[in-house]
């Protein structure tokens, strides 16, 4: 059993604000999909899943961080082998193989894999530090995930794939990048994304959706989900048309209105003053995963949620710019909101794995 004194310094705050924007966001489930026998089932399921979720927060921070570090090797290679399996044994829906099937619960490795590589590469890096060249380190990491990248992008998921990327980046810049590296890492970045359309990983539709972003050929109803998206969003005003009264979510013009388009349902339900809640839940998490990788006692353990926080942030950061327009219409959906079991669980294993950093950020006195 655990040392009772490590509850001490349990971040009950993360918690509290996790499970406030549970609550909230699991209502607005129910709202967008109020009287829609397709999707009537979701707000029970992501109930059900959120209370597991808390569960296993619980469960993850009462083990020790530092013990991932030696299943890291394990770790890569069930990534490495999970993405392969599902480009050839995963289920097909609109042209991408991206989900596991099992009995009626989606599994979707790329949304694990977040969590997972970095656990990788926050251990990679940590081991390296001071002991070889750190660009030699950058170069080395960025091999890690070259092929889980390819990967995504093969089922495809571009998206995914710019998070993972963007993880990497936040890593490397807090594990001690130096100015002269910048550079270097621009130019490969640059070289990345030639290799990258010369192998044809980026798909026709997905050159398309950034076309119709930057307004061009863009036809008569392109832009639809955006366009339905801003005005439900503008008709919300300061306060909102009323829980479960929005004319867009409830007469169901808005597309996918419990996933990708969960914040503009808030919007205009719950008005500016809602949807700034809404924001600030979520900005609060994202604060109190930095704030464990600022407190942490080890690298290991500021690298991991460091990690945990760049993904967060940035699934966030993309979700709400679908919803204004400044982003292209992607699957990504909001952190511990939208409806998704398979991103939920894995967004509530690692605010475990924050609270467990935050926990042992001292070592127990005697």
């Amino acid at each position: 059993m655990p040392d009772r004194r490590l509850w001490r310094h349990f971040d009950f705050l993360l918690l509290i604000g996790l499970i406030l924007l549970l609550i909230a966001g699991t209502a607005m489930v129910y709202s967008a999909s109020r009287g829609d026998p397709l999707i009537e089932r979701t707000p029970t399921d992501q109930a059900i899943t959120a209370l597991v979720g808390l569960i296993l927060v619980l469960v993850i921070s009462l083990v020790d961080y530092t013990l991932f570090k030696n299943v890291a090797l394990g770790i890569y290679a069930l990534v490495v082998f999970s993405l392969v399996a599902v480009l050839v044994v995963g289920a097909e829906r609109f042209g991408a193989r991206r989900w596991f099937e099992f009995g009626g619960f989606d599994v979707q490795p790329g949304e694990l894999a977040k969590l997972f590589l970095g656990i990788v590469l926050a251990k990679f890096v940590a081991d390296r530090q001071g002991k070889r060249p750190y660009l030699e380190t950058v170069g080395l990491s960025f091999l890690l995930i070259l092929p889980c990248i390819v990967l995504i992008m093969r089922q495809p998921n571009l998206s995914s794939a710019l998070i993972i990327l963007f993880m990497w980046m936040a890593i490397i810049f807090v594990g001690g990048i130096e100015r002269q590296h910048m550079l270097i890492i621009g130019i490969t970045a640059a070289a990345m994304v030639l290799m990258v359309i010369q192998l044809g990983l980026i798909q026709p539709y997905q050159v398309d959706r950034l076309q119709k972003l930057l307004g061009i050929n863009v036809a008569a109803g392109d832009n639809f989900q955006s366009e339905q998206a801003l005005i439900a969003l503008g008709s919300g005003g300061w306060l909102g048309q009323g829980f479960s009264q929005g004319q867009q979510s409830q007469l169901r013009f808005l597309p996918v209105r419990h996933t990708d388009f969960i914040f503009s349902v808030i919007g205009e339900e719950l008005g500016f003053v809602g949807s700034m809640v809404f924001i600030g839940l979520l900005g609060f998490i994202i604060y109190r995963a930095l704030r464990a990788a600022w407190i942490a006692r080890d690298t290991f353990g500021r690298l991991l949620c460091v990690s945990i926080g760049a993904v967060l942030f940035l699934q966030t950061y993309i979700n709400l710019g679908m919803q204004v327009g400044i982003m292209p219409v992607t699957g990504v959906v909001l952190p511990f909101v939208s409806y998704g079991r398979s991103n939920l669980l894995a967004a509530m294993a690692a605010i475990g794995v924050v609270e467990s950093v935050v926990m042992r950020y001292r070592k127990l006195e005697f």
